[in-house]
């Protein structure tokens, strides 16, 4: 049944469904960093912490690759104008 109240909604590109996805992945993964080192402060020990480590070391390599996707979108749109 439809929502009585819902405007009909556009169909997205796949390339805008793309980035509104690394928006969503960027978001998250900013929230899991500071989830991160809120933990690398409250425990202790040389395992988890190396653990903790390697979590940082995916959760960042994640975001600088949603990051830099959305800059060189900012870059073409520019060189576009």
């Amino acid at each position: 049944m439809e929502n009585p109240d819902s405007s009909p909604t556009r169909k997205l590109s796949p390339e805008e469904e793309l980035k509104h996805f690394k928006v969503v992945v960027r978001s998250i993964m900013m929230d899991a960093s500071k989830v991160l080192g809120y933990i690398e402060l409250e425990v202790h020990g040389a395992e988890l912490e190396e653990q903790i480590a390697l979590l940082d070391h995916y959760l960042d390599y994640t975001q600088r690759l949603c990051e830099s996707d959305m800059q060189e979108d900012v870059n073409q749109k520019a060189e576009q104008q």
